[in-house]
């Protein structure tokens, strides 16, 4: 075959004029506007610079679906949080809104029972609430659980009503995770209260299904976060190490029943 440049020429001004077209497109891509994602609602509770990702666990791979909006279940859930609740159980339901494992628990433990007292409960009860109260966030963002408030206007939350909490996910429960998980860690270092302990813990987490925020599926689910994010805290040296001084400090102030 015979070279030709003037053919070869036109074939690289074609291979020019192709890439020229490409450079083009590409620019037009990149400039042409792109819808925003969309954004994430706010979780429950925040997260701080102390969370530890190490030891948190997925409940993304252990806790089911939430039951499907307006199903069957959901409506016979409803008619649980609409009650009807005595006024003394709303009181409850609304002052164990409070984000407070000591005046959460002094009912059973006494009222001598404060951070002031119990300095290393205190920081043992405040790393054991922050990760069980945050382990959950993402399935709330998987599943998006309105809250019951929001979808039956029959039900009045027994707390104020503001865009943040509309706007938050019900799936599972952060507070019940996080004062399901206090119950567990108190049972645990003051053994003679154990089931008075596990019970206020109960409680405490059903006053947000009487407060009309969550659903009795909510606080399942939150009690197994709880449980999972303390089993896995037991495996961490600092929480040991924490776990010790607690127990020896109530040890003190609650001794063992023999």
């Amino acid at each position: 075959m015979l070279f030709n440049p003037a053919k070869l020429g036109g074939h690289m001004i074609k291979i020019q004029t192709a890439f020229a077209a490409l450079l083009v497109l590409a620019s037009c891509a990149t400039a042409a506007p792109t819808s925003a994602p969309p954004q994430s609602t706010q979780p429950t509770h925040p997260t701080t610079s102390e969370r530890n990702p190490a030891v948190q666990v997925d409940a993304l791979l252990f806790l089911p679906p939430a039951p499907v909006a307006n199903s069957a279940l959901e409506q016979a859930e409803r008619a649980i949080v609409r009650g009807p609740w005595s006024a003394e159980r709303r009181a409850q339901a609304l002052a164990d809104n409070s984000i407070d494992p000591f005046t959460a628990f002094d009912s059973v433990l006494g009222a001598s029972f404060t951070a002031q007292n119990f300095p290393a409960t205190a920081t043992l009860l405040t790393r054991a609430g922050r990760a069980a109260g945050f382990a959950g966030d993402p399935v709330k963002f998987r599943d998006q659980r309105l809250r019951p408030f929001v979808s039956d206007s029959a039900i009045t939350p027994c707390i104020e009503d503001t865009p943040r909490l509309r706007e938050s996910f019900s799936y599972p429960s952060g507070h019940g995770a996080l004062g399901f998980s206090w119950a567990l860690v108190l049972a645990e270092i003051a053994p003679a209260h154990a089931d008075a302990i596990i019970e206020r813990g109960r409680d405490f987490g059903w006053s947000r299904v009487v407060c009309g925020v969550h659903y009795p599926s909510d606080i399942d689910a939150a009690r197994i976060v709880a449980a999972a994010a303390i089993a896995r805290l037991h495996a961490d040296p600092d929480f040991q190490t924490e776990l010790a001084a607690a127990r020896a400090e109530m040890a003190a102030a609650y001794p063992p029943a023999h």
